[in-house]
């Protein structure tokens, strides 16, 4: 653990997909999903990550647990860098970095009940040493995210989804983790689940100190559950802020446009909408200098030839833009 408390830091994070054409397969391009992305999470801390679809919210998630690998950049858990550890020294990292998937109907083993499915990474690990000790730590599990110990030797299929994102949870916390990658864990799921489901998370991250990555697009989810919200576009971070004072304050364009968007159940608050003109381009080749310009209403001809850096504009408040004359 750094002095600072930081758990987490990421630094330039790259993640670029080689396009491969050609008789010979090679490579053409690249998908950059990922393009020098940095931010930091302290210890007990929940950062929200933000963004549209295709944003690279999700393999920034993957590529910090290296079930994706990094093309440049440096991962720091605890002070070491894993990005570049090789894949036999990742074990005991393993243990301390979980996800929750998405999809709760894609990632548990249909053929697995759900014991064996909690239970699996309690084998792999050694964590328990007899069959008994391995069913008395599923039952535990099952009833630390609300559901009944009986349930372990039933299948998935015999699960609503907010059932089944539970017994992701529990999965996740089977090797007891101290981070945590939840990627959209709620936006399967209908909108009355959606609330238990991040309750619980809410709850599991106090009772066991848990620190979070909590990707999503839902940024009502996203207030609700963080401490602070960084928010992507194309690659790349363009705001980051405590979940407070960005959401009463944005300073990033795009965040302003996000942020029209998100309904306000007071019918007599009046907010301007802003739609964003044209599609999200492709990242196959993004614009030059800011890569949000070719939609940004506050564009000037700078914008295209200089790429702005992350710099703080208000006390732990950083944007990248370089324009400090508009919001």
């Amino acid at each position: 653990m750094s002095a600072n408390g930081i758990l987490l830091e990421v630094r330039d994070l790259k993640t670029w997909f080689p396009i491969r054409g050609g008789i010979l397969s090679r490579t053409v391009g690249h998908v950059k999903a990922v393009d020098g992305v940095s931010f930091s999470i302290k210890k007990g801390e929940v950062l929200g990550l933000v963004g549209e679809s295709g944003s690279g919210k999700t393999t920034v998630g993957r590529t910090i647990l290296r079930l994706i690998e990094p093309t440049g950049g440096r991962i720091l858990y605890q002070g070491t860098d894993i990005a570049k550890l090789p894949k036999s020294a990742l074990r005991p990292y393993r243990r301390k970095m979980q996800i929750i998937f998405q999809d709760p109907f894609a990632s548990l083993n249909p053929r697995m009940t759900v014991g064996d499915i909690i239970g699996e990474p309690l084998v792999i690990h050694k964590l328990v040493k007899t069959p008994k000790e391995r069913v008395e730590r599923v039952a535990e599990l099952l009833k630390m995210v609300g559901l009944s110990p009986d349930h372990m030797r039933r299948y998935p299929h015999e699960f609503s989804g907010g059932q089944r994102q539970r017994i992701g949870i529990a999965r996740a916390l089977a090797v007891s983790p101290e981070f945590i990658v939840a990627d959209e864990p709620v936006s399967a799921l209908d909108v009355s689940i959606q609330a238990q489901v991040v309750n619980l998370l809410q709850d599991l991250k106090e009772e066991l100190g848990l620190t979070l990555l909590f990707i999503a697009h839902d940024l009502a989810v996203v207030e609700y559950i963080s401490d602070r919200v960084a928010v992507m576009y194309l690659g790349k971070v363009m705001e980051i802020a405590p979940a407070r004072e960005l959401y009463k304050n944005p300073k990033h364009p795009y965040t302003e446009a996000l942020l029209s968007a998100v309904p306000i159940p007071d019918p007599t608050v009046k907010r301007e909408r802003i739609v964003l003109e044209g599609d999200i381009p492709s990242p196959i080749n993004p614009p030059s200098g800011c890569v949000f310009r070719t939609r940004c209403r506050y564009a000037i001809p700078e914008c295209a030839t200089t790429t702005p850096e992350l710099r703080e504009v208000a006390p732990g408040h950083y944007k990248a833009c370089i324009r400090d004359d508009i919001l």
